[in-house]
């Protein structure tokens, strides 16, 4: 994953880049967590609009809870996305996006398109479907924070219509999977953070047309 994006530029860019980042940091396998991680997700979302500061610092807590002993949440985050015999919120866009989802399908081609669009080379250390939730969140992440750093409107454009067209059609219906799961409550608490930025973002880059 690239770096987190320091307050540069365009304000509200940076500040998008910075959640999407901490969100897609959190979604990890807690395995990977580290003593930063609540650093960053209360930091991150701390300058965004309410509710998102309050679930920031709810996630922080919860985290560093968490962090002495990760197998309470490595359970939850494997019944959510990996299995093995069901996976109660699929993390790939192909589930809610497709009629017969299928990974590597239409979904994935969308994601891998964008993300060769906007000069992001597959990388070799990529395990999983381009249209995974953590994969787009990290590019939301990195055209967000092309937009902060460079002032071109070609980088808002690219975030404009990879939310209206893909990410955005399906964020808030994975987070509402999560929510439903009702595994464990820093995943409850994850889920609200994305269902918030989800409003954020749709205010400010457009309607995806999914209703209410």
């Amino acid at each position: 994953m690239a770096e987190f994006a320091p307050t540069l530029g365009d304000a509200a860019a940076a500040g998008r880049a910075n959640a999407h980042f901490a969100l897609a940091r959190a979604l990890q396998p807690p395995r990977t967590w580290d003593e930063d991680l609540p650093h960053l997700v209360a930091g991150a979302l701390g300058d965004l609009p309410e509710p998102l500061p309050a679930l920031g610092e709810e996630m922080a807590a919860q985290i560093r809870s968490l962090l002495p002993e990760l197998q309470p949440a490595e359970v939850a985050h494997a019944k959510l996305f990996i299995g093995p015999f069901e996976i109660l919120a699929a993390p790939w866009a192909c589930f809610y996006l497709e009629d017969e989802p299928r990974l590597m399908g239409p979904s994935s081609q969308y994601a891998a398109a964008a993300y060769a669009e906007a000069g992001l080379a597959p990388s070799e250390d990529l395990k999983d479907a381009p249209d995974h939730v953590i994969h787009e969140l990290e590019f939301m992440y990195f055209l967000a924070f092309q937009q902060a750093t460079t002032g071109e409107r070609a980088w808002y454009d690219r975030r404009a219509r990879f939310w209206r067209e893909h990410l955005g059609r399906w964020l808030h219906r994975f987070a509402d999977a999560v929510q439903q799961a009702a595994v464990h409550d820093f995943y409850r608490t994850l889920a609200e953070g994305l269902k918030a930025l989800s409003v954020i973002e749709e205010r400010e880059l457009g309607s995806t047309g999914r209703g209410a």
